[in-house]
């Protein structure tokens, strides 16, 4: 071995494929629901498809303690777990679903 080898070599610069900006949101998209990377796929279509759109909300500080809570107890972003709350509400019932607003009445 020569003193040669011992030199520090510049780094090869990572070569990155350009992406779209919906490409970009749907790749942190599928991040966030733990699915696999698409933008290692090759893209079949210059249009990209999301299914989910963003919303805003509205809580009060204990509903927002009780979702930071359960999110970080369960490791699940609040964003899925709030879907699943709202899946889990949509299988019950009309008469079911009546009850339970019934019930959670804000005095």
């Amino acid at each position: 071995m020569s003193l040669t080898d011992l030199k520090k070599r510049p780094k090869q610069p990572v070569k990155r494929s350009k992406v779209s900006v919906d490409q970009f949101i749907e790749d942190a998209d599928n991040y966030a629901q733990g699915k696999p990377s698409a933008s290692n796929n090759p893209v079949k279509s210059t249009k990209a498809t999301t299914k989910f759109r963003h919303c805003t909300f509205t809580f009060d500080a204990s509903a927002i303690d009780h979702l930071q809570q359960a999110s970080e107890q369960h490791k699940v972003p609040k964003s899925k777990l709030l879907r699943l709350l709202l899946k889990q509400f949509d299988s019950l019932s009309p008469q079911q679903q009546q009850a339970l607003l019934e019930e959670s009445k804000e005095p």
